[in-house]
């Protein structure tokens, strides 16, 4: 098996922008799953200009090999000190070739440096491998921090600084 690299970036054009909206359209048609989609349509209406302000980040991970467009992740300012890790997607035809680790490490690395104490994440319940993924990177199980379902929804939190 070939191995895939990656560049890991944020968008920098209109194309790739309409790009990640696809990524995030086909993740929730994928999903299909209401309790991961608060203010969706908002977001994707919007997204360019969501992601130019300050304590928001968009990664996009780009194939070495072809340059499209394998996946997808995001942190938001939650709290003071806390980010929030959003919409971690990769491609079916991608996965398997820890790209989803890889953009989870690296969208931890930019909060840290950003400065956060922390990063807050929620899943499905469904989603076994990245609660997996999760847990190898150090992230602990919380309480719903924003009303989540426990049913639907398992809340992450990791730990950035050592105090």
């Amino acid at each position: 098996m070939t191995t895939t690299t990656y560049t890991i970036r944020s968008p920098q054009s209109r194309q790739e922008w309409d790009e990640v909206i696809q990524l995030l359209v086909d993740y929730r048609d994928e999903f299909n799953n209401d309790a991961c989609f608060t203010s969706f349509e908002a977001e994707m209406a919007n997204i360019e200009a969501l992601y130019a302000k300050e304590g928001v980040l968009k990664l996009i991970a780009l194939s070495d090999t072809d340059s499209s467009m394998a996946g997808c992740v995001a942190y938001r300012t939650y709290a003071d000190g806390v980010a929030e890790m959003k919409r971690l997607y990769v491609v079916p035809a991608h996965r398997g070739r820890h790209l989803g680790r890889i953009l989870a490490e690296t969208i931890v690395a930019r909060a840290s440096e950003k400065g956060f104490d922390s990063i807050i994440l929620d899943t499905m319940v469904e989603m076994k491998a990245a609660q997996q993924l999760y847990h190898q990177l150090g992230f602990e199980i919380i309480p719903s921090y924003e009303g989540q379902d426990p049913e639907r929804i398992v809340c992450f939190e990791k730990k950035l600084k050592t105090n």
